[in-house]
């Protein structure tokens, strides 16, 4: 469900005054995030974070530790990747096949990204876009009579790497009547031996044939959704960000009160 959550107007662009208070975009900066040191430009931690825009301003570096750091207070884990989607614009998706989305580490990312003032970030995750960026279907191969599939067979993806967790599934059945050998008939098996004679009163038994087919699970990947460039993104994001409207003078509001 979109967030629908009006932008505050400080978490518009920069102030004009801005680019005259960085003299070095391109200035290399050490952060110290719970002991674990990041390097990075300015340019980096500026473009997209509003809280490093106004932390870097002025006279940052007289705050600078004895290692010439600066100290972050947050968690490295989720820091990793508030680092990296300002780096490049890419969204934290953090998925795998079997265990499926981190949902504890996108509620800690989403803490910072609100606390660092990442709006499209904290879009992203408010919203669970994460969801959009995966889709997944059912495809099925051709199917297989059970007397072309070998004892141990194994499913094996014919398909390309997008098709995971194969697995054999029953179609349908079919009862047809099959000649068993007299000397064979009370375990019900076919005889071996080219030289036995089947008479045309040879005992018949009923014999299940089954069907099967190859079912697959298709994995496709929605670049889109997971950069905050992506067409699908962008879209939503036109939505649901605007800027918050100025409150009405009190003297408008007693004046639709009284009508």
């Amino acid at each position: 469900m979109d967030s629908n959550v009006p932008v505050p107007v400080d978490h518009q662009l920069a102030p004009p005054q801005y680019n005259e208070l960085i003299s070095n975009p391109l200035e290399k900066i050490t952060l110290d995030v719970g002991g674990h040191k990041f390097t990075a430009t300015i340019n980096s931690l500026t473009t997209k974070s509003f809280l490093f825009k106004l932390l870097l301003q002025g006279d940052w570096k007289s705050s600078l530790q004895e290692d010439q750091s600066i100290f972050i207070d947050s968690d490295p884990e989720a820091f990793r990747h508030i680092l990296q989607y300002l780096r490049r614009g890419v969204f934290p998706l953090i998925y795998d096949q079997k265990k499926g989305h981190n949902y504890k580490l996108y509620a800690d990312i989403l803490a910072e990204a609100k606390h660092f003032g990442i709006p499209k970030l904290e879009c992203w995750l408010n919203d669970q876009l994460y969801l959009r960026c995966i889709t997944s279907s059912t495809v099925w191969s051709s199917a297989y009579k059970n007397d072309r599939i070998p004892t141990g067979f194994q499913t094996t993806s014919i398909w390309g790497s997008d098709v995971t967790s194969t697995q054999l599934v029953q179609q349908d059945v079919n009862t047809v009547k099959t000649p068993i050998c007299p000397h064979l008939a009370e375990d019900r098996s076919p005889c071996p031996k080219r030289s036995c004679y089947l008479s045309l009163g040879t005992m018949q038994d009923n014999v299940e044939k089954y069907r099967w087919a190859e079912v697959g699970r298709s994995i496709r990947f929605i670049q889109g959704w997971c950069s905050d460039s992506g067409k699908e993104f962008m879209e939503h994001w036109g939505r649901v960000s605007r800027v918050a409207p100025p409150p009405k003078p009190e003297s408008q509001r007693t004046v639709q009160t009284k009508q």
